[in-house]
């Protein structure tokens, strides 16, 4: 059901706006830079790398971003649209130059952009429209400087080939919010994650836990550290076993010397 009066994306009949490509000869860069600023790189990669490392045991789920998906357009001629971070379930984990979604047989189901006032038309006008007409469940627009949106984050679930938007409320984690600065928090529904808005950055969530995503940095951080503590547990329970050891030893000698003095 759609939310009533809730602002809608409805595309258009052609959203197609770069030129078609050679079946036999798609390129995988157009030379532009990946992000508009350093705020923006950084958001990027700091919501793609927990997103990589949060579904890294799943075989059929595919996470990555600033890479070309390929698609035939109502004519069959092959379009493309670069997402800044899309997430596809149910095709394999593997390296790719590029995505075609007429040969994976599946189009991406969320796609997060990081918006900016020079991309602003693209980010909510055109591409929006491919991605409704591909099929993409949700679309989440992150503003990192608050200068395209009265919020910094927005998402649209698609219904009934339109984007309607999710409604503005504060985080699902309620734990962590502040009566003077409540944080931002939309759910994928598709993910089963959050993603919440912190400080000015873009941080995923798992609901469930109620715990931030780690990046793969993190996790290795808290691995090495868990190892740490697990060592010095054992190194400490090995102490403590060679001085039971001694002390046992000790009552042995004393229970002897004490058992001999009393036969004699």
């Amino acid at each position: 059901m759609a939310i009533p009066h809730a602002p809608y994306i409805q595309p258009r009949r052609h959203p197609h706006v770069e030129a078609y490509f050679d079946e036999d000869n798609l390129p995988d860069s157009d030379g532009k830079p990946m992000s508009e600023t350093d705020r923006h790189r950084n958001n990027t990669i700091g919501a793609l790398n927990p997103l990589e490392e949060f579904f890294r045991s799943y075989p059929d789920v595919y996470v990555t971003g600033n890479i070309f998906v390929y698609y035939p357009d109502e004519a069959g001629k092959i379009r493309q649209v670069s997402p800044d971070i899309f997430i596809v379930r149910g095709v394999p984990k593997h390296e790719r130059r590029y995505y075609r979604v007429d040969k994976e047989g599946k189009a991406p189901e969320v796609v997060i952009e990081l918006t900016s006032r020079k991309t602003k038309r693209i980010d909510q006008v055109t591409k929006p429209a491919i991605y409704a007409y591909l099929g993409v469940k949700e679309y989440f627009l992150f503003d990192p400087y608050k200068e395209t949106m009265t919020t910094c984050l927005r998402g649209f679930r698609l219904q009934d080939g339109a984007y309607v938007r999710m409604p503005d409320k504060p985080s699902l984690l309620k734990a962590k919010l502040s009566k003077d600065q409540p944080l931002e928090g939309l759910k994928s529904e598709v993910l089963g994650l959050e993603l919440r808005v912190e400080e000015g950055q873009l941080r995923l969530y798992d609901p469930k836990l109620g715990e931030r995503l780690r990046t793969h940095k993190e996790s290795e951080a808290d691995r090495r550290a868990a190892e740490a503590r697990a060592a010095a547990a054992e190194t400490e329970a090995a102490r403590l076993r060679e001085e039971l050891a001694k002390l046992q030893m000790k009552s042995k000698k004393r229970t002897a010397k004490e058992k001999k003095k009393a036969a004699s």
